[in-house]
């Protein structure tokens, strides 16, 4: 039986397994998580993981998804500093939405890049499961 995972959109899972640097209580090494991710499509897997992952980038892109849900406009952008993962969601006409995953295991000798469609029904579900992240894993200090 596979392990749920933490965040799953379209292909896309996400599991967060721990913090880097557990006992840090500073913004810059208190956010790092560890994390493994998995994108499927029709013929291709690709997977990634590491400590590539911040629990500001979590919160940053759940604050986008909610403001997508409350005017269907707007993108909600998953880009962390490192370039192992990255989502962009565009809301496009009447609640439709484009997406774009960018994974690679290796960012200096591969590139992966998957485009999906969703609807807005999908929102809530993505708004929860970065809720759910962060409620385990909170923002550490302040980014200031």
């Amino acid at each position: 039986m596979q392990e749920a995972s933490d965040l799953d959109f379209c292909g896309l899972m996400l599991w967060i397994d721990r913090r880097q640097f557990p006992d840090a209580v500073e913004a810059w090494d208190g956010n790092w998580l560890c994390f493994r991710a998995r994108m499927e499509a029709d013929g291709a897997t690709v997977r990634c993981d590491g400590p590539f992952l911040m629990t500001t980038d979590i919160a940053r892109f759940r604050d986008q998804l909610h403001a997508m849900n409350q005017t269907l406009e707007g993108e909600a952008s998953l880009k962390p500093l490192e370039p192992a993962l990255a989502v962009v969601l565009r809301m496009q006409g009447r609640g439709q939405i484009e997406g774009v995953v960018e994974i690679t295991p290796d960012h200096m000798s591969q590139r992966h890049r998957f485009v999906v469609e969703a609807d807005q029904s999908y929102l809530p579900p993505l708004i929860a499961s970065c809720d759910a992240i962060l409620a385990r894993f909170p923002v550490v200090g302040s980014e200031d």
